[in-house]
């Protein structure tokens, strides 16, 4: 009796899964993602972009499902997606041999500082701040070993962060015994791995909280999608890492994110993209005689008066050309700014309404701060290499740092601003 309900439940599981597999191959079918999968192939892409409400919309239980499972699931979303590239450009298909699919927009965005272990191998979405970012590394992900004693290669899939090796050779004349293995490094298959590091912004702090980081992996053509000082929307899968000591594993964690996709908030000025009817508002603003008034008004409207500040502080926000002289003198095109009045005069309001609305602003207080605060850090990475994590200026280049309370900061460390 008990091995017929077995066998019954395994049943309706299988039917359970293939009834999904068909939901899903029909949410690829629809008009919207058979461009975007010709599109794709077009483009020669290894990956789709799947807005997760298009999910809810076309079927909310198996939005749950992926969400709650996505080690189950996600796969069953690439193996649809392939299929329908199959169909849409089979020659193309031919040459993939994996199709990604890259869910955002999930509609909850949580802090770094909410994740729980009750979200460990679920789907979420973390934003923060990019504050340091490793090479892009090749890692294994089909391994093939060939046994010293006989020569016989076996073909092992890569998961995790150390390499599995063969526990014996398969071959007649090893018969099963253990022997050493060589890793054919021509014949394993490779993809392209980095890590970043992802920290909470400043205005998602808490008072009297120091913001709280989280690794992140990224896979494929996820690799250098964001630098330090971009500020990122990243979905993926929570895991946990055990931690280890010298003399043997700890029964602590650490919370690590294997991203599914990557979203840029904050973008250089040349890579915004302007819609014609905002290009055609901004023509019609233009033609204004008091245009330029308008936009001092438009700086940090709650504070009253100060206009002759205003005006600064736009005048570095908008910047001017950078010139290049014949014979290699560079005069730069954006000016500095310095604020110097009585305490409760809006300074630091003004300061913070500046970092908010640059493409890549950082607001930083000098009271406390270090050279290496500023500039950048050497810090070690998981596998003992040495990188660089960014400091404040370097996180706002090509935008706007703004240093509160900078005569506070010791005269050792204020130099670095002028070498940086």
């Amino acid at each position: 009796m008990v091995e017929v309900g077995l066998a019954c439940r395994g049943e309706v599981e299988m039917s359970s899964i293939a009834r999904i597999e068909d939901r899903i191959n029909e949410f690829f079918k629809q008009e919207k993602y058979r461009s975007i999968i010709a599109r794709s192939a077009a483009q020669r892409a290894t990956s789709i972009a799947l807005d997760f409400n298009d999910l809810i919309i076309f079927d909310e239980e198996l939005s749950h499902l992926v969400v709650n499972e996505p080690l189950k699931y996600l796969p069953l979303l690439e193996k649809a997606a392939w299929n329908q590239l199959r169909i849409e450009d089979p020659e193309y298909a031919s040459q993939v041999k994996e199709f990604k699919v890259r869910i955002y927009n999930i509609p909850e965005v949580m802090l770094i500082r909410d994740i729980r272990t009750s979200h460990l191998r679920k789907l979420i979405a973390v934003d923060g701040l990019v504050v340091r970012a490793s090479s892009v590394k090749p890692i294994i992900k089909t391994a093939v070993f060939k046994c010293r004693a006989c020569g016989t290669e076996q073909t092992i899939s890569q998961d995790g962060q150390r390499l599995i090796l063969p526990e014996s050779c398969n071959s007649i004349k090893c018969r099963g015994r253990k022997q050493k293995f060589e890793l054919l490094e021509d014949k394993s298959e490779y993809y392209d791995y980095q890590i970043i590091g992802v920290q909470e912004k400043p205005e998602d702090l808490p008072p009297g909280q120091l913001p709280r980081s989280l690794d992140i992996g990224l896979r494929g053509d996820l690799v250098d999608k964001a630098r330090p000082g971009d500020r990122v929307i990243v979905t993926g899968i929570l895991y946990a890492i055990q931690e280890r000591a010298v003399e043997a594993p700890l029964r602590t964690s650490k919370m690590y994110l294997e991203a599914v996709s990557i979203e840029t908030a904050s973008k250089e000025p040349e890579a915004l993209q302007i819609t014609p009817e905002e290009e055609k508002m901004f023509r019609e603003m233009s033609r204004s005689p008091d245009i330029h008034q308008k936009l001092i008004e438009s700086i940090a409207p709650s504070i009253y008066g100060l206009e002759h500040i205003k005006k600064a502080i736009m005048l570095a926000l908008f910047g001017g050309r950078t010139k290049q002289f014949p014979d290699g003198v560079k005069v730069r095109g954006d000016i500095h700014v310095l604020l110097v009045g009585d305490p409760g005069t809006g300074k630091s309001q003004l300061l913070r309404y500046a970092a908010q609305i640059a493409p890549r602003g950082v607001y930083t207080s000098g009271r406390g701060s270090t050279a290496a605060g500023l500039t950048a850090a050497v810090v070690k990475d998981k596998g003992g290499n040495m990188i660089l994590e960014a400091g404040a200026l370097v996180l706002a280049d090509m935008g706007v740092c703004c240093v509160d309370e900078i005569d506070k900061m010791r005269p050792e460390d204020r130099v670095a601003i002028h070498e940086a």
